[in-house]
Formats: structure tokens, C-alpha cells, sequence
């Protein structure tokens, strides 16, 4: 072999050796480029999974007006419209278009928590404002413009906390209604909470609390006892319906940043009032008592004949941020017309069904804390505020409830009664005087979950709004005696009563040893009482004020801090 021939050999080895090797890089680079596909494909994989279980939108089939009357008029009805009246009553309305359209969570960054889910609950009184509601919860410099062009100088002072509790609104990812209306002629037939949801760019989900049936809901209500042949025609047309618009709906929403998922709607077992024979029957029974067509109007007038009951609309939130990647939000409303015993029932009932639940969850709502008998609060004052029109029932309307108000005044009620209505979980004093909400809030403290957590009861300075500790105050704005009261009821007779029956409870990581690492990720802070944006115009956005709660994604640095 010669030399050059060596030599190109030896050349075309070692391009063999450098081929190898660059082969050998390629293989790796390629190997890499697939595992980075496979993870991508797996996300994105994962994410389609999610993204399928997420319900563009669906409901269930509504009543027609003919219906409506059909369970008005008759408590037996045939199977078929009993089996449709089931399903609206146990099926939730969900819808995720605003997910599809882009929406994303905002988790504001909540000065010492960090990024935070920002949850509020609010009463809002079947929708009866639902216009500067809208405004209130997307638009703070219009809401403060018509706050300042009302006539009321005194209102101009709370700028500062009108502001900040507007922020809070608009910043919310998670918002729990209670009594909100669908197809009602008293809030103009609006589907309050599309129309919410579609303002705030949310997802939502809608459950049926109840289906309203009275006779002066569907336009059946005979005003053949009212002599003045005008004040007559006044009332029939205050209450004649549109036939085509009645739902007769009235329920509990979810508004939700974050999509929702496995959406329930579990109606309670043990129902603490019958809506439908108990209303029916006390007009009966009244009848009998009562002198003067005036009166039994006035009477007919605040009876409210459902179908239904109290009800709990549960839905799952994807959260990547925590462990568990899920939170789980219940949206409540306990009775009202029962005793504390019963609601006390009715909250058992709740956490028995949520007990295997192992990510955190908050459940939220209105609670009906009064500390009363509620069988007594059933006829609340000379009206049921705003039932149709509201200037004519602070004049003519007035004279028709007459000896009801009165009788069923809130003035009525005990010193004890008072002493606790701020503070519902204040500790009585027994046979003296007992505080009849006590054990609803004894056991809520008490109880454990499977996975041994509980529900967070702590009340820190550093994590409330206004630097109170105490029971609950971490989750629920305390006052420098009691909590922040939610509720206003108007009295026949001296100022109105105010109540605390608004609530939010968190369960997270806290188990009974508090000093676990975790042991504040996604526990509550900084709540609010947003009692100046519902008082801020004249006439008052609903007769609850919303409350509000921030939720950490990570372990606030505030929870390092010496006292935590």
C-alpha cells in the first residue's frame, strides 16, 4: 500500500470516527428533542383532559307557566311533572363559556400572603338592584359618581373604605350568591345570574333552591276583598304576570375565574321548613283569627308558596398552585324559618357529606344565625321589602299589613336575643342567658375531616383588616363587639336589627398540631365586610352586606412572623 493510499485511509477513518461521533450527538439531541415532545404532548395532554371536563354549557329543562300553576294549585301532581320538578331541583345549570373565551384566575398578590384566591359571599336579595350591583362589581369610578350625585353629604366621607371594598369586588376569582332570581316578575324576569357572570367575564353555575308558586307570583292572586274599585285595578296590574316570561327560579350561583367542574347541586335531607303545605296552611289558620279583608291581605301579601328547599350547590376548582391541585367551593343557604337546632342539623348534615373531601375547601353563605326561632321571623315586618313596587308600599301597601309587623316585630325579642345577634358564637350564660347559636359554632370547631384537618377557627391581628383577633376573625371582619354585622332587617318600631348571618369557613392544611409547615397556605386572611358599597347609594344594594376573604396559593410570609 502506498503512502497516499495510507493516508487517504487514514482519512477516511477518522471520517468514519468523526461521523460516529457526530451520529452519536445527534441520537442524544434527538433522544432529548423527543422526551421535551412527550412532556409537552403529556401537558398538553393533561390540559385537553381537564379542558374535557369542563362543560361548554348545559341546564336543566325548565317549567312552562301551565306547570307552574299545576304546583301552585295542587300538592299531588302526576309523575311525569313531579319527575321534571326533581330534576330542576337536583341538577345545576353550568356554564364555562368564559373559560373558553380565555378568561384566567387574577389571583391579586395580597401584601404579606403573596398570590392569593379571593373569594366573596353575598346575599343579594334576589337581584332586586342588579343594575348598580353590575356597576358596584366592574366599574368603581361609575358606582363612586353616583354615590356623590345622590343627596347625601355624609356618604362622600367613605371614599376611602367605598374604594377599597370596590377593589375588592372587581379582583374577586370566586363569588358565592344566595337568593338570586330567573324568570320573576319582580326583579323584570332577568336571568340574574347570566347577566352577572356576563359582566364579569365568569364562568358560573346555578342551582334551584326554589320554584315559586304563589298565587301572586303567577298572576292568580284575587283582589275580589278590596272594596275601592281603583285600588283594585292598581293591584291587579302590580301583579298580573307575563305568562311567556315566568320561570318562577330562585336560587344559589357560583361565579368563578377558574372553570368548574363536577358541579353538584345536593338539596338538604333534612328540610327544617315546608315551604309549600307550611305557607299554605298558616293562611288557612290565620284566616279564622283575623277581622277585616285588610288584614288577611296584608297576610296573603308576605306568604311566599314554594316548592323546594335549602340546598347546596358544590363545585371543584382546578388550582395547579396547591398540593392537591383542587379546591373545592360549597355555596350554602340554611333555613331560616326554624329554630337554631335545626340549622344546627342542617350544617351537620353538610359536613357529614364533605367529610372524605382531603383538599381544601370553603364553604360559604348564608348561614341564618339570628338566634331566634325562626317560625316567629316568618312574617319579617309590614312587608316584604320591594315586592313589586316600592313606592307603593311605604303609602298605600302599608295600611294592608296593618297588625302584622307589629305582631312579628324584631322588637319583641329578648335582651339575650340582642346580646348575641353580632356575635353568634359568644358564650352564653346558662338558664340566665343561653346563646341559642352556641353549639352550631361549637361544632363546626370541633370537627375533623378524614384527613384530620379542621376547619380555620384562628384569629391573628396581622391577618385581619382592621388588627382584631379572636374567634373566626381571620375569616370573618369582627367589630370592637362581635363581628361586623351583614344583615339589616327594617322594624315596625324603633331602629333596625342587625344580625352577623353571613359566613365563611375554610378548611386548608390545619390540623390540631398548628405549627406545621402548611399550616397557613390557603388559610384565611384579611377578611371584609363590605357594608359601605352596599349603603352607599340610597337606596341600599341589597338587605345584606357581601363579605370577603383572601386565600394564599403559597405559605404567607406573614405565617413566619413572630405570633404566628
Amino acid at each position: 500500500m502506498t503512502r497516499s493510499e495510507r493516508l487517504r485511509r487514514s482519512d477516511r477513518n477518522t471520517i468514519y470516527l468523526l461521523s460516529g461521533e457526530h451520529s452519536a450527538a445527534v441520537v442524544i439531541r434527538l433522544q432529548l428533542i423527543l422526551l421535551l415532545a412527550l412532556i409537552l404532548c403529556s401537558t398538553a395532554s393533561a390540559q385537553d383532559d381537564h379542558r374535557a371536563d369542563y362543560l361548554h354549557s348545559s341546564q336543566p329543562p325548565l317549567l312552562s307557566y301551565a306547570e307552574l300553576v299545576t304546583l301552585s294549585q295542587h300538592e299531588t301532581v302526576d309523575p311525569a311533572l313531579a319527575a321534571k320538578l326533581q330534576t330542576l331541583l337536583t341538577t345545576p345549570f353550568i356554564n364555562n363559556e368564559a373559560y373558553f373565551n380565555g378568561t384566567k384566575p387574577l389571583q391579586p398578590d395580597v401584601e404579606g400572603l403573596g398570590p392569593s384566591l379571593r373569594l366573596v359571599a353575598w346575599n343579594i336579595e334576589r337581584g332586586m338592584e342588579l343594575d348598580d350591583i353590575k356597576l358596584a362589581m366592574t366599574d368603581k369610578e361609575g358606582f363612586l359618581a353616583k354615590a356623590h350625585a345622590e343627596p347625601n353629604d355624609k356618604k362622600k366621607t367613605m371614599d376611602k373604605d367605598l374604594i377599597a371594598q370596590m377593589e375588592v369586588f372587581q379582583s374577586a376569582d370566586v363569588i358565592v350568591l344566595n337568593e338570586l332570581d330567573w324568570g320573576m316578575k319582580r326583579t323584570d324576569y332577568r336571568p340574574v345570574v347570566k347577566e352577572l357572570a356576563a359582566a364579569l367575564k365568569m364562568n358560573w353555575a346555578y342551582g334551584v333552591e326554589f320554584v315559586e308558586v304563589d298565587p301572586k307570583v303567577l298572576g292568580l292572586q284575587s283582589f275580589a276583598n278590596v272594596k275601592d274599585e281603583a285600588e283594585r285595578k292598581e293591584l291587579e296590574g302590580l301583579f298580573s304576570v307575563d305568562k311567556d316570561r315566568v320561570l318562577g327560579l330562585h336560587g344559589t350561583a357560583i361565579l368563578s375565574r377558574y372553570p368548574l367542574r363536577d358541579v353538584k347541586l345536593v338539596p338538604f335531607k333534612y328540610q327544617a321548613y315546608d315551604w309549600y303545605n307550611g305557607e299554605k296552611k298558616y293562611g288557612t289558620v290565620e284566616a279564622g283569627k283575623r277581622k277585616g279583608a285588610s288584614l288577611l291581605f296584608g297576610e296573603e301579601i308576605v306568604r311566599e308558596v314554594r316548592r323546594g328547599g335549602r340546598t347546596n350547590l358544590i363545585a371543584t376548582l382546578d388550582v395547579p398552585e396547591l398540593p392537591q391541585g383542587q379546591v373545592t367551593i360549597i355555596a350554602t343557604h340554611l333555613e331560616n324559618r326554624t329554630t337554631p337546632k335545626g340549622r344546627v342539623q342542617q350544617a351537620n348534615e353538610l359536613l357529614d357529606m364533605v367529610r372524605p373531601i382531603r383538599n381544601p375547601l370553603v364553604i360559604a353563605g348564608d348561614m341564618n344565625t339570628t338566634g331566634t326561632d325562626g317560625s316567629v321571623l316568618s312574617i319579617k315586618s309590614a312587608v316584604l321589602r320591594k315586592l313589586n313596587d316600592p313606592g307603593w308600599w311605604a303609602t298605600t301597601g302599608i295600611k294592608y299589613a296593618t297588625g302584622v309587623g307589629a305582631v312579628m316585630d324584631l322588637a319583641t325579642f329578648s335582651f339575650k336575643t340582642a346580646k348575641f345577634q353580632a356575635d353568634p358564637t359568644a358564650s352564653g350564660v346558662p338558664l340566665l342567658a343561653p346563646n341559642p347559636e352556641e353549639n352550631f359554632f361549637d361544632d363546626l370547631e370541633k370537627y375533623r375531616f378524614d384527613d384530620g384537618s379542621r376547619i380555620d377557627f384562628r384569629g391573628d391581628e396581622k391577618l385581619s383588616v382592621n388588627g382584631r383577633d379572636g374567634t373566626l376573625s381571620n375569616s370573618n371582619e369582627r367589630a370592637k363587639k362581635g363581628f361586623v354585622t351583614t344583615f339589616s332587617l327594617p322594624r315596625t318600631l324603633g331602629e333596625k336589627g342587625k344580625f352577623k348571618l353571613d359566613w365563611i369557613f375554610v378548611k386548608a392544611y390545619l390540623t390540631d398540631d398548628s405549627k406545621t409547615a402548611d399550616s397557613y397556605r390557603f388559610a384565611p386572611g384579611f377578611a371584609r365586610t363590605m357594608d359601605d358599597v352596599n349603603e352607599a347609594l340610597d337606596e341600599p344594594l341589597s338587605d345584606h352586606a357581601a363579605i370577603s376573604v383572601d386565600l394564599p396559593l403559597k405559605q404567607p410570609a406573614l405565617a413566619a412572623t413572630p405570633g404566628h
